[in-house]
């Protein structure tokens, strides 16, 4: 990767077609609902965003490892590979989270906040992991038309799988 690649990866200055700026927008999204889920006061402000959250973060998360995880899984260098792997079992972990936290029995409860705020501090973690490691492997490891590729790949599977899906009210 030149000086300038790292440099453009470290400030976030990717062009708008590369996988990375794409990501960097989701992350975004995903991150203001999931804090705003955390912290809100009534039980009916956080299911609200919950339900906002789930849908996006499913296709987020299924689109990303379909286009990115997987290739990055199949790259030559290991530390590309690991970091791969590594955001599969991420994202597994957060799913196993989210489904508990759509029980009926746990929502409305200490405990369904409880599971927010986790949920709150993994996808904070796994995120700022992705923009710094993850986005510099992309960069090293995939040529700029490779990136472009990924992210017309993920926009078209992310609306796919989110095609149907009602957007949940926002509470105000």
């Amino acid at each position: 990767m030149s000086v300038i690649e790292t440099v453009k990866t470290y400030l976030g200055t990717q062009p708008a077609d590369d996988i990375r700026s794409v990501l960097h927008e989701d992350h975004k999204e995903i991150l203001s609902l999931v804090g705003d889920m955390a912290d809100a006061r009534s039980a009916e402000k956080r299911m609200s965003y919950f339900n906002a959250l789930g849908p996006l973060l499913t296709a987020h998360a299924r689109a990303e490892e379909a286009v990115v995880y997987v290739p990055m899984t199949k790259a030559k260098d290991q530390e590309t590979k690991d970091l791969g792997n590594e955001g599969f079992v991420e994202h597994s972990i957060v799913d196993a989270l989210m489904e508990r936290m759509a029980k009926p029995a746990i929502v409305g409860t200490d405990g369904w906040k409880a599971h927010a705020t986790v949920v709150k501090e993994l996808l904070e973690h796994h995120i700022e992991e992705e923009e710094g490691e993850m986005f510099s492997a992309l960069a090293k490891q995939f040529s700029d038309r490779q990136r472009e590729a990924m992210a017309e790949n993920f926009t078209r599977e992310k609306a796919r799988l989110m095609k149907g899906v009602r957007p949940a009210k926002q509470p105000r």
